[in-house]
């Protein structure tokens, strides 16, 4: 391990809900992301980064632990939290001597679902990305001179789209239909019932609801970076730029919603690494970086050792190597249904099982043709396959949570209760 003095100062961000595709580094409206397409420009940018799950809690446990979700186990539906057990990346920095800080939006990540574990602060802020970064920047200026670990973490582009007027008027010019600025949840239920019926320029409507509101995180995001190089930090630190998971936007019958499939959609996430001093900047790797190796990759650049605890490894190997490997993703649908072979999936090269269905991504991208029957043998190899990676630990096992109702009402509000 390093001696303090040359740890890296540590920022990682998670825009909780965040597509790639809406970013303009990844092909979106470049004026939706001008800060982060800037940044993009000093870091390294990976194009095939794929969540765990498509859902806040196991995902982030996920990337916290460098376990898969049927390993550690944390789970919303369930009311499970990650276990005391879990050796997670935050207790790693904190043994090296990191001051860890985190401004998490609360919902699947308020401190009683166990994501808290390492922190010696742990804010939750029921606000947009713009006041999680002023407080984050706050709780820097405590006295000392240990390096930090920063994880910011926002619920500013998750449904309810609430985007300012002005920002929705200029990305969304001349509609003039039905649906309201504010995309509700009720909305959105109602769409996703059929109750509510919408044409292809009201689905583009709520997609620039959506993108409105990326616009006022990316502005927070920028003025995190202003802040950094202001304060001398942002050239030798390491910042990473993620999400938990995607949205669907109709591709599969869904509007404005998350958690209830496998698709790519939703498990496809923004994935940027500054490295100190801007090592390998503008550098794009297409080869599959998995939730599980954003923790091995930090301790990586820190030099210090990774625990014999975490499955992913350093995505700094894809960087050395002229043939990076495509690894396997193990998935998982956070739902009630105890069988997680069923419930979960594996992505590996070309092929992608999902909860039983087999899809080819190169021949078939948009996941519309089940392969399960006429490749049965791929069908089996891949569930093979998963079953394997899952006996290799067991599962942890933490007791159900009794939510209090500040908590319950958090996530009503999110729209993850009734």
């Amino acid at each position: 391990m390093s001696s303090q003095d040359q740890l890296p100062n540590i920022v990682l961000i998670s825009i909780d809900t965040l597509r790639p595709d809406h970013l303009g580094c990844y092909g979106g409206l470049p004026e939706v992301s001008p800060n982060i397409d800037r940044f993009s420009q000093d870091s390294v940018v990976f194009t095939q980064a794929i969540a765990h799950a498509p859902s806040t809690l196991p995902s982030h446990a996920s990337i916290f632990t460098s376990l898969i979700p049927q390993h550690h186990g944390a789970s919303h539906t369930q009311n499970v939290p990650l276990s005391q057990e879990a050796l997670t990346l935050t207790e790693v920095l904190a043994a090296a001597g990191y001051l860890t800080v985190a401004v998490v939006g609360g919902g699947q990540l308020d401190r009683a679902f166990g994501l808290s574990q390492g922190f010696q602060v742990y804010d939750q802020v029921d606000g947009s990305f713009r006041e999680v970064v002023e407080l984050g920047l706050r709780r820097l200026d405590e006295p000392g001179d240990r390096p930090f670990f920063l994880f910011l973490h926002t619920y500013e582009v998750h449904h309810p789209y609430s985007p300012d007027q002005n920002r929705l008027e200029a990305l969304d010019r001349g509609y003039n239909g039905p649906l309201p600025d504010e995309i509700s949840i009720d909305l959105l239920k109602s769409i996703n019932r059929s109750q509510v019926q919408i044409d292809d320029r009201d689905l583009l409507h709520i997609k620039r609801a959506y993108d409105a509101e990326i616009q006022s995180m990316d502005e927070a995001f920028g003025d995190l970076v202003a802040q950094l190089r202001t304060l001398g930090l942002y050239e030798t630190a390491l910042v990473v730029f993620t999400s938990d998971h995607g949205e669907e936007f109709a591709e599969h019958g869904m509007v404005g919603w998350h958690s209830h499939t496998l698709y790519e959609e939703l498990l496809r996430v923004p994935l940027i690494f500054k490295f100190p001093r801007q090592k390998a900047s503008t550098t794009t790797i297409h080869s599959v970086a998995r939730g599980i190796d954003i923790a091995p990759t930090l301790l990586d650049v820190a030099a210090i050792e990774k625990p014999g605890a975490f499955d992913g490894r350093s995505l700094l190997t894809d960087l050395r190597s002229d043939h990076p490997l495509d690894l396997p993703v193990v998935l998982l649908r956070d739902t009630t249904l105890k069988d997680t072979v069923e419930t979960g999936g594996l992505r590996i090269g070309k092929w992608k099982l999902a909860e039983g269905r087999v899809f080819d991504l190169e021949r078939d991208p948009g996941e519309l043709a089940d392969l399960a029957s006429s490749r049965a043998q791929v069908a089996d190899d891949l569930k093979t396959q998963l079953e394997k990676i899952i006996a290799r630990r067991q599962p942890m096992v933490s007791e159900k949570l009794h939510l209090d109702e500040k908590t319950r009402e958090d996530l009503r509000a999110l729209g993850y209760l009734e």
